[in-house]
Parts: C-alpha cells; sequence; structure tokens
C-alpha cells in the first residue's frame, strides 16, 4: 500500500538508549535515505533532552539536523531526579527526560485531526505512545513503528500498519561507518552525521 504524504517522529532518547546497548551509532542521513525507500518524506520531527546548558557536540548535533537535514527540532531540558539506596540511605542526582513523549504525541495527534499526513513513521517504541498510535489509527491514518529489538512491547508491535521496522535488522544499511570521536564529551544521540 502506498503511503502517501508520510511524516518522521523521532524520539531521541529511544535511539540514543538502543545505540548504547547495541553499541553502535546511526548515521542520520542513512536512516532518513532507508526511511525514504517507500515514498518521500515530507517532514520531520526529532525531539531531544539536552544538558542545561547543552554540550557543545550536543548543539553541533542538533544545529546539523535542524539545517542540513531539514528536521524540525524540539529539544527539553534534562530534569534531575534524587535516588536513594533502600540498603544503605546513600542518595546521588540523576538526570532524566522530561517532556519529549507527551510533545511529540501530541503533535502527532495535532497533525493527524488536521489529516496533515496519510503515514506517519514513529521512531520510538514507548508504550507511552499506544494510545497516542491508536487513535491516529482510529482516523484512518497509518502508522510504522521503527524501533529496537527488545524495546517494544508486544502491544505496539500488533498497532504498527506494517511489520516494524527494527533497527538492529537493518545496521548494516545505516551504521555510521567512520570511528566515534574520542572525545570525551562524547555525543548525546545514537545518530550522527556523516
Amino acid at each position: 500500500m502506498p503511503r502517501g504524504r508520510t511524516i518522521v517522529f523521532i524520539d531521541n532518547s529511544n535511539v540514543f538508549h538502543g545505540a548504547r546497548m547495541a553499541g553502535w551509532r546511526i548515521n542520520a542521513k542513512k536512516l532518513h535515505a532507508y526511511l525514504e525507500r517507500e515514498g518521500e518524506v515530507w517532514q520531520s520531527f526529532f525531539s531531544a533532552s539536552v544538558t542545561d546548558p547543552p554540550r557543545y557536540r550536543q548543539t553541533s548535533f542538533y544545529k546539523f539536523m535542524k539545517n542540513e537535514m531539514r528536521y524540525e527540532v524540539e529539544l527539553f531540558t534534562l530534569g534531575e531526579k534524587t535516588l536513594r539506596c533502600k540498603k544503605c540511605a546513600a542518595s546521588w542526582r540523576t538526570y532524566v527526560e522530561k517532556g519529549v513523549d507527551v510533545a511529540l504525541a501530541t503533535k502527532l495527534l495535532v497533525l493527524a485531526s488536521k489529516r496533515a499526513f496519510d503515514t506517519a513513521i514513529l521512531v520510538a517504541a514507548d508504550r507511552d505512545y499506544l494510545e497516542t498510535v491508536r487513535a491516529v489509527k482510529g482516523n484512518g491514518q497509518r502508522v510504522e513503528i521503527v524501533a529496537w529489538h527488545g524495546t517494544i512491547s508486544a502491544e505496539m508491535e500488533a498497532e504498527s500498519s506494517r511489520p516494524v521496522i527494527y533497527l538492529d535488522d537493518i545496521g548494516a544499511e545505516i551504521e555510521l561507518t567512520r570511528p566515534p570521536d574520542e572525545d570525551a564529551e562524547a555525543l548525546s544521540s545514537g545518530f550522527e552525521p556523516d
């Protein structure tokens, strides 16, 4: 079935954590080209969390996504959370993602209600998106899901309008082939430009 007008929605946290577990990075241009194999992508949205202030490498990457890839980039400041050890009562602070899922789901629903697309490609597997995906499909639009193995629930997999595209399975076609920068300030994304 032809995709028609297609929009891509990427939740960078999903990509980042999956790439970290897989041990390799995704080339953003190659992934976009892969997603366009069955038809042009009309618009792309990329949502991510950043430190405050953002690291130089983060800023450079997000500028690349916006200026060269022509993605709509929406950034959210990471929140902080205090964790406590139940055994020894030690505590520490850690960063947590705030707002990305809600913002991306809202954008997906708003654009679906305006009939801005025929097919949405959701690069995320969070169960948080399940009701959004169902609502979009209930509106008569398609939602294709792109995810890592082991990160998607059976319910999300069942809701994809076509078989899920697993990033692990297409790694040979989308992997960043040059060695990653050895800089101590690692890129905050599982993606990297050419």
